[in-house]
């Protein structure tokens, strides 16, 4: 399994509720409600390497 995908299960996310992440290196290195500007400041951060990039759900939504 990532280990960005594996940080962002563990790591308490809850003051990002409702914003779209990026990880990258089992940090967080952008967040926002605007994508396009997560993932620009996501690149820009870490050039080389692909970060994962997720919206952090609100409370009520349910994954399966």
């Amino acid at each position: 399994m990532d280990k960005n995908y594996q940080f962002f299960m563990k790591e308490n996310i809850d003051s990002y509720i409702g914003e779209w992440i990026a990880i990258a290196g089992q940090k967080i290195i952008a967040h926002g409600k605007d994508l396009k500007k997560v993932f620009k400041e996501a690149k820009e951060k870490n050039p080389k390497d692909r970060p994962m990039i997720t919206r952090v759900p609100d409370k009520e939504t349910m994954i399966f």
